[in-house]
């Protein structure tokens, strides 16, 4: 499978990387020790080397600090270090803000970076601002299915596919980015809920306001005509995320913002959450 394939090369690269300390991230200190350290300590045996106290790893001659990175504050644990390289546990699971000091921590030459994810929503940080620039990036991917998985009996695949439907299917049988944990509607299907363009008019408009400041900031314009199918869609959205600009918005600017957004379009009615209370 891909922790196993991905070990093999991570013990290649220790032996062939560049003078420094390595590092092995995961999600906890138990996960780490679960789902990589005791596999490697079975395909190399004893010339692995496991400190449980320091949370370290000695593989031929070389240091392997193990670090957890369950929340915002893990990105301390790191700052100011330098390695030479690092393999990271299911990405997704890693704070962003983590991963960011991660990539200024990797700075002796040749050094790189291996890491291994199961898919979680296309709008994750690590599909938008990695995967998906992969082509720009000095990034290198591979994908797997279910069916690529050669541990597993055919029997035992047969049936997850038998249990798993819709968007469950393609994330954890096709190994599709899509939306699942999370949604509302677990049936809700891109290829069936979502038209390039919009069938026409609306009769009439409505927006929607999700107010926040230090939380991200949303508008939703929703369209309703008897005359079209469908009668009712999203016509477009606004969002805002202080946190990815680095600057929180003022309630003037958002107005400005929501002003522009409406502009052309006969709305009727625009709801803004009570909670809103300044901003409307």
């Amino acid at each position: 499978d891909k922790s196993f394939a991905s070990i093999i090369r991570w013990l290649e690269y220790i032996q062939e990387a560049p003078e420094g300390n390595l590092t092995m991230i995961g999600r906890t200190a138990t996960t780490i020790k679960h789902n990589l350290v005791d596999e490697i300590c079975t395909l190399i045996g004893t010339d692995a080397r496991y400190y449980s106290g320091k949370n370290e790893l000695n593989l031929w001659g070389k240091r392997i600090y193990l670090i957890g990175a369950s929340d915002e504050r893990a990105e301390t644990k790191i700052r100011g270090s330098t390695f030479a390289g690092a393999y990271i546990d299911e990405a997704t699971l890693i704070p962003e803000s983590f991963w960011t000091m991660l990539l200024s921590r990797i700075s002796i030459p040749g050094a790189k970076i291996f890491t291994t994810t199961n898919p979680d929503s296309p709008f994750h940080w690590l599909k938008k601002n990695y995967i998906d620039r992969a082509d720009e990036l000095d990034l290198k991917l591979w994908k797997f299915k279910l069916d690529d998985n050669p541990s597993l009996t055919e029997g035992f695949k047969d049936n997850l596919k038998q249990e798993y439907r819709g968007l469950w299917y393609r994330r954890y049988i096709d190994g599709e980015w899509c939306l699942a944990e999370g949604t509302i509607y677990d049936f809700f299907d891109e290829s069936l809920h979502c038209i390039d363009y919009p069938p026409g008019l609306a009769a009439e408009y409505y927006v929607g306001v999700d107010y926040g400041t230090s939380n991200p900031c949303s508008f939703i314009l929703l369209a309703h005509s008897p005359n079209h199918y469908p009668n009712m869609w999203i016509e477009k959205e606004y969002y805002y995320d202080s946190a990815a600009h680095n600057r929180q918005k003022t309630d003037s600017e958002y107005a400005i913002d929501l002003k522009k957004f409406i502009e052309g379009y006969p709305v009727r009615s625009i709801y803004i959450d009570p909670s809103a209370a300044s901003f409307k």
